[in-house]
């Protein structure tokens, strides 16, 4: 579940294609917080973490995210407009999937 509170914003670092994927590389000012497998809500769209170094952090978005939200259309430099962390049970939840197993 997420609280709904934008917590800060992230900063596009990189952007890779993969097949039909995406993987984004952000950096925030959360990214100490962080767990690999953690979701991550950016401008809306829930997305797990999949690798962590340093202030960065990479998240993938398959073809039907794509497809389906403005990823997309993301640009390095620039702020994603909210950035939240799943809660679950009052502490973070380090997937979505995890939650509802």
């Amino acid at each position: 579940m997420f609280t709904g509170i934008i917590e800060t914003l992230a900063r596009v670092e990189k952007i890779e294609n993969e097949n039909s994927n995406i993987n984004f590389t952000f950096s925030s000012k959360l990214t100490h917080e962080l767990k690999i497998d953690q979701s991550v809500a950016h401008n809306g769209v829930c997305l797990t973490v999949v690798k962590i170094d340093g202030n960065n952090y990479t998240v993938t978005a398959i073809y039907e995210t794509l497809k389906r939200t403005n990823l997309g259309t993301l640009k390095p430099r620039l702020l994603t407009r909210g950035l939240k962390q799943v809660i679950c049970s009052e502490i973070r939840c380090p997937s979505l999937e995890k939650q509802v197993n």
